[in-house]
């Protein structure tokens, strides 16, 4: 069994968890597959390699693979879709595809762009020739029912990296996965003052943290983040953790940790998986996505408002003993991750069952 993955080209680790939990399942369902990756997207031109479902790709493709997956990330933002191929490359596609943990959504707080017209054919043309589409949140469902595509809502991949029950007891160990740099305020920029209240809300967790004589480190998810943590937790006796695009690494960490402070969402959905309470920064549309999927509203805290940050900065303050809401919030993020994990079983099976036939 020969699988090709075609899998965005990134420099945020967080991506990553998604094509390890897609690669977990795949090897769980098809024992002794092998996967081969292909950048699914370059937009800044650093993979060196062909790119995407068409040309060589393509070829290779229709001569060695039984499965091509695409997946997962936020592929469907537009204008056009982060996926190079085109409809005439998909028609001429000879193997079995499937689309997993792809999301809609805008990476940047502002609304999501509508998709072109040549990528809305693509995702038609690709989506209707797939033996199977699963997506990673609710709000990913709703976009491709707009364009009459049924999709089958899985989760994030990432979520099943692991699974593990909700962690118990008193916590000691906390992780604050770091803010991304672009929204760092900016002098002269639009939304500086509301970036300035999520900034010296960051500096207040981590001098609540340290105050607390708490075991915790700060970890940075993307290399753009470390042109500004180390001065920044250096502050508070820290140096940054970051291990490049070493997966295992971070998700040790978070397996360890008994409280995660994120502003990063695939920390949040790593952590969810692993059963570790977690406290989620939310910047943009794909993580208020992520919240409503799984019932979090109550661990969710709104990045540029001034009530929300203050709700996080004291949960912090309490974080040796979390309130009663914030335990039914992760229980009930628990328990919307099990009834998707079934969900994501019988998924997998599915595609097994109609390449069998």
């Amino acid at each position: 069994m020969v699988v090709h993955h075609y899998v965005p080209f990134t420099s945020n680790v967080g991506d990553l968890f998604v094509r390890d939990g897609i690669h977990k399942r795949l090897r769980e369902t098809f024992p002794g597959v092998q996967i081969e990756e292909f950048p699914a997207n370059d937009p800044h031109k650093k993979s060196g390699r062909a790119v995407g479902l068409e040309g060589e790709n393509l070829e290779r493709t229709n001569a060695e693979a039984d499965l091509v997956i695409v997946g997962g990330s936020n592929m469907y933002q537009g204008p056009d879709w982060r996926f190079v191929t085109s409809v005439e490359a998909i028609e001429k596609l000879q193997v079995p595809l499937a689309f997993i943990g792809l999301g809609v959504g805008s990476i940047r707080g502002k609304k999501a762009r509508p998709i072109s017209e040549r990528s809305r054919q693509e995702i038609i043309a690709s989506h209707r020739k797939a033996i199977g589409v699963a997506v990673r949140d609710v709000d990913t469902v709703e976009f491709l029912a707009g364009l009459g595509i049924e999709a089958t809502l899985t989760g994030c991949p990432a979520t099943f990296i692991s699974h593990e029950p909700l962690k118990q007891g008193q916590p000691k160990r906390v992780l604050v996965s770091a803010p991304p740099e672009r929204f760092l305020p900016k002098w002269g920029h639009k939304g500086y003052f509301s970036g300035k209240v999520m900034q010296s809300t960051f500096e207040q967790v981590l001098g609540t943290l340290k105050a607390s004589g708490a075991d915790f480190d700060v970890v940075a998810q993307d290399a753009q983040d470390m042109k500004y943590l180390p001065p920044f937790v250096s502050r508070f006796g820290k140096e940054p953790l970051y291990f490049g695009m070493e997966t295992t690494k971070y998700l040790d960490l978070f397996r360890e940790a008994d409280l995660v402070v994120c502003y990063r969402l695939h920390m949040a959905i790593a952590s969810l998986g692993m059963g570790v309470p977690f406290l989620l920064v939310n910047f943009d549309q794909r993580t208020a996505a992520f919240r409503n999927t799984f019932n979090a509203a109550d661990a969710t805290y709104d990045a540029f408002g001034f009530f929300a940050q203050r709700r996080l900065a004291g949960a912090v303050r309490q974080w040796q003993q979390p309130d009663a809401v914030l335990h039914g919030a992760w229980r009930k993020a628990i328990s919307r991750r099990d009834e998707l994990w079934n969900v994501t079983q019988s998924f997998y099976a599915s595609l097994a069952q109609k390449l069998a036939s």
